[in-house]
């Protein structure tokens, strides 16, 4: 299974089962992906950040990254080094590599 299959699949579950994730509560920052010169410098300058996790959780006042990796996924150094700044912030992040991995992080905050 693909990172972004895997994404797919743990969004939908999610928002299904948790409606109150529906809005702008679970959401992707999208800041992947292939782009040309122009776009990457634009996206920059506006505040675009390499290493974001792909989910961002918001429940209870409180806010999550979760990183969604393959079982053969590796995190990249500007992930890290992102997952550390959040860590200094109080922010949990969590590297999530299953369906039921995510399963469980979900109901473990969501209750």
């Amino acid at each position: 299974m693909t990172e972004e299959k895997l994404q797919a699949e743990c969004y939908k579950w999610a928002v299904n089962t948790y409606p109150c994730l529906r809005f702008g509560c679970l959401f992707h920052v999208p800041n992947g992906g292939s782009r040309n010169i122009r776009e990457a410098v634009m996206f920059k300058a506006t505040g675009v950040v390499a290493g974001i996790p792909d989910l961002i959780l918001i429940h209870q006042g409180k806010t999550f990254g979760i990183e969604l990796k393959t079982l053969k996924g590796k995190v990249s150094e500007k992930q890290v080094k992102v997952h550390e700044a959040w860590k200094k912030q109080g922010i949990d992040t969590f590297i999530v590599r299953t369906f039921e991995e995510f399963k469980e992080l979900i109901e473990s905050i969501v209750k």
